[in-house]
């Protein structure tokens, strides 16, 4: 292993390392009674390191969150669904399917959020910008201009509105209950109204379908 290597491999022991103490502080004492340099001891760090790998004390909430999604958005884009709710369900996959790989820190974030407003500020910002992301991707597979057609961003809406509502489900059960099956059913429900979508094209005036 070359020295590089050995770096590398120290840096994301270290930011695991300060992942994991941040989360288990939080849990015991809070998270605006947690400090960065109470992360940083029970990690075995100097804070130097800590803001090596996190510019504050919430970005540690949202480590890797929006590649998740980003990835969630690449399944829609490579989906050899014929339809459009087949690709939007296996975006909505993506991200239970995340979840359900580290579930017990999934499950300590999503109660932060809920706790603490501006942790779920900066979430549903996060979100948002899925939800832009989302819209583009819709509109190409439409061939529709998400700026002057609704169809894009509502099926992304309404997608991101189902994942949600499906972990916030999770969460009030501990996190005991199937997250991946829980955001499908979610999604399931949304059939009909992104069939409707994709079916429907708006008239010159983009107000209703013809």
């Amino acid at each position: 292993m070359t020295v590089t290597d050995k770096r590398r491999v120290r840096g994301q022991r270290n930011r695991q390392a300060l992942i994991d103490a941040a989360l288990t502080l939080i849990t015991v004492q809070g998270y605006d009674a947690t400090t960065v340099d109470q992360i940083a001891s029970a990690a075995g760090v100097a804070p130097r390191t800590f803001f090596h790998h996190f510019a504050a004390k919430e970005d540690i909430f949202f480590d890797g969150y929006a590649e998740r999604l980003g990835e969630a958005t690449r399944r829609f884009r490579a989906s050899q669904s014929r339809t459009l709710w087949g690709a939007l369900a296996e975006a909505a996959d993506a991200v239970g399917r995340a979840i359900a790989e580290a579930p017990d820190l999934f499950l300590v974030r999503a109660r932060m959020y809920q706790e603490v407003p501006a942790l779920r500020a900066s979430m549903l910002r996060i979100n948002e910008d899925w939800i832009d992301q989302l819209s583009e991707e819709v509109g190409r597979r439409l061939d529709a201009d998400p700026r002057r057609d609704l169809r894009p961003r509502l099926a992304a809406t309404l997608v991101n509105g189902a994942n949600r509502a499906a972990i916030d489900v999770w969460v009030a059960y501990d996190g005991r209950s199937d997250i991946v099956a829980g955001i499908g059913e979610s999604i399931g429900y949304l059939r009909p109204a992104i069939d409707e979508l994709e079916r429907c094209a708006p008239t010159e005036d983009g107000r209703r379908c013809g």
